[in-house]
């Protein structure tokens, strides 16, 4: 008696016989192999060329064929019905008892054969194993499915979330009292754990930041929407000190997880009428300042990187930018960068490499970086890379 609440799965098969006499006895004899919980549905045909011809417009799990049929043999359907795509499981029932015939048979790929006569019980065992076999192969096939469309529904949301993450930088051609702003982003998977920002804090001062969080992929990616959020302007005072902003930030880091997450962030200030720059960092990459004359990295005090040390108290520094000089804030994906021959592509190149472009104008100049570091790296992501670029107006 068949279990009521399992579910019936069906197995189509096609019984290829020219004698309708054994036709007819062994379509009896699959239906009464016919195992709980399946259902076997046959179709039958009296030659190969019939055969071939259903099997264009309809797929079979198991085909059960005889060797010797006229206009079409067993054999040769075998070999035509191999070459689909998704072929079914085929039986060769063959009255041939000879070695070479069953490994011609085998080679024409045959999955398993019956040499006639045959006894009901060698039959039974014959399809109750194909029907194994086939009911695997479907459950792995309907995994896989599944499998893919759990993975399509990831990928769907990762891409919502890359864009989010893309909304959140700063947008293009920023101009605040003709200082202008650009930035360059490229995360190494889809989401990045870097993220950066400059907005207008009143008339006199922008404020902007540059976050790299450790690791790559969605935690990170998370984390850093989460501090971003912290550093808004509508969430955090900006009217303070870059450092007491980092103190704040600090405070709010939290690494639910337990994964051992901490973030280099440098933070700063710019007075848009005057010039006065003010910089906090936390393990971040030193910035460079971009002169007509040379590229200097600014000295800015630094403290550990967010998340190790709630009770790290950090520490602003104040410089001058003078007219037309450029500030540039990048993260360590930019330098660490590795070339297969020639190794990391390092601090004094990116330096140098700024030396030579100085002249260029703000977007061309991170557009020609972007282009060098890409071509370092083989056009293959090891890391974030962002950068950040403010010019001072002449």
């Amino acid at each position: 008696m068949q279990n009521a609440n399992a579910s019936t799965s069906t197995i189509s098969i096609l019984l290829v016989e020219d004698t309708f006499s054994e036709r007819y006895y062994i379509a009896s004899l699959i239906q009464s192999f016919q195992p709980e919980n399946v259902q076997f549905e046959m179709v039958q045909c009296e030659d190969g060329l019939t055969a071939l011809e259903k099997c264009r417009t309809q797929q079979f799990d198991l085909i059960v064929s005889d060797w010797r049929m006229p206009r079409m043999n067993g054999v040769e359907l075998c070999k035509r019905l191999k070459t689909k795509t998704d072929p079914g499981y085929f039986l060769l029932l063959t009255g041939n008892d000879q070695t070479q015939d069953m490994i011609y048979a085998m080679d024409s790929g045959a999955d398993d054969y019956i040499t006639k006569p045959f006894l009901a019980s060698v039959l039974k065992v014959k399809i109750q194993a194909a029907v194994r076999l086939i009911q695997a192969k479907k459950s792995v096939l309907e995994s896989k499915q599944q499998l893919q469309s759990l993975l399509s529904q990831k990928q769907s949301e990762l891409t919502q979330a890359a864009t989010l993450q893309q909304s959140l930088l700063p947008k293009n051609n920023l101009a605040f009292n003709n200082w202008t702003i650009r930035h360059y982003f490229e995360p190494a998977e889809e989401l990045a754990g870097d993220i950066l920002q400059c907005f207008e804090i009143d008339e006199q001062w922008i404020g902007f930041y540059v976050i790299d969080v450790s690791g790559h992929g969605a935690s990170a990616a998370m984390l850093s929407f989460t501090l971003a959020q912290g550093l808004s302007p509508q969430r955090m005072d900006w009217q303070q000190s870059p450092e007491k902003v980092m103190n704040a930030l600090n405070n709010l880091f939290d690494d639910p997880g337990n994964l051992g997450q901490f973030a280099t962030v440098m933070i700063g200030k710019i007075n848009i009428n005057t010039h006065e720059l003010q910089l906090c960092n936390a393990g971040h990459p030193l910035p460079l300042v971009i002169s007509k004359l040379d590229v200097q990295t600014i000295d800015v005090p630094t403290g550990m990187p967010i998340g190790i040390d709630k009770h790290c108290q950090y520490q602003s520094g104040q410089y001058q930018l003078y007219p037309g000089e450029q500030l540039l804030l990048f993260s360590d994906g930019v330098y660490e960068v590795n070339h297969p021959k020639f190794g990391m592509f390092g601090l004094e190149r990116l330096k140098q490499r700024c030396l030579s472009a100085k002249a260029m104008p703000a977007a061309n100049l991170l557009s020609h970086l972007s282009y060098l570091l890409n071509l370092w790296q083989q056009s293959q992501p090891q890391d974030d890379m962002s950068l950040l670029l403010f010019t001072a107006p002449d």
